[in-house]
This record gives C-alpha cells, structure tokens and sequence, in this order.
C-alpha cells in the first residue's frame, strides 16, 4: 500500500509513510481512514513521511479541493494541528510545497512545515525517548543526535 497511516498511542501523533506512486484517490483514502479512527482526535500533530515518495498524480485542481476539505474538516473540529512533512527529493518537495500553500491560502486550522529528516523533526517537536521509540525503527537511526535528555 503506497501509504501506511498509525496513530502512535499513547502520544497523541499520527504517523503516514508515503511509498512509490501515490494518486489522489489513495491520499483520500489515508486522510479519511484516519479521521474515522477512534484513537485519532482533533489536535494530534500529524508526521508525513515522505522521503521514498517516488511519484505522485496528483493535480493542481484536485489538491486544492483536497486541502480545503481538510481545512474544513478541521475548522468543523474546532482543533488546531500542526502537519509535519518530511521529504528529500524533488518530487515529495514540490508535493509538500504545493500542499502547504494551498494550507495557507485557506481559512483553516491546519498549519504545515515541511523539514528534510527526521532529526530536524524529533527535534521540532521535542519529543520524549518513549516516544520517539514509537516511530518506525528507521526513523529512529537518527535519533541520537538530539541533545534532549529524557527518560
């Protein structure tokens, strides 16, 4: 499956990775499956893994819909999140890009960074070690750079 979506409990995170070719449909599909999970609430920060990301149909038009239904949802919630993108090469970047300024130009919740490893992510978000275990164990090679002392 081109996107794997968890959310990593007890943290309030939510976890995506995008592998291959991913098309609108399945970006979709991921974003709604997550909003009916019940171990998801409005608020959790959201990390978008998209580092082997290889290709994407995905167009202008149709992302724009996208996003706006996404700010909807969360304006509907009534919850600010914050969406992390991580990527490394020009196509998840142009991807993010194009997400995090459609982000902008709707009235909505949802704000978007986008960041180039997870170092600068665990990081941003200054989480625990417990935490950080949550993630997938390559996101984690990393991991020892941070300065943060936590049990």
């Amino acid at each position: 499956m081109p996107i794997e979506v968890q959310v990593l409990s007890p943290a309030p995170l939510v976890y995506s990775r995008f592998t291959g070719s991913v098309t609108l449909d399945e970006f979709a599909a991921s974003s709604q499956t997550l909003h009916a999970n019940p171990d998801f609430y409005p608020g959790m920060h959201m990390v978008l893994d998209m580092l082997n990301l290889e290709d994407f149909d995905v167009g202008f038009d149709e992302m724009k819909a996208f996003t706006a239904n996404i700010q909807k949802r969360h304006r509907e919630r009534g919850e600010e999140v914050f969406i992390f993108i991580v990527c490394s090469n020009e196509q998840s970047t142009w991807l993010a890009e194009m997400f995090r300024s459609l982000s902008e130009v709707e009235d909505g919740l949802a704000s978007v960074q986008i960041l180039h490893g997870f170092p600068d992510i665990l990081a941003f978000l200054d989480l625990p070690r417990e935490t950080i275990k949550l993630f997938p164990q390559d996101c984690q090679s990393e991991a020892h750079l941070l300065t943060r002392r936590s049990s």
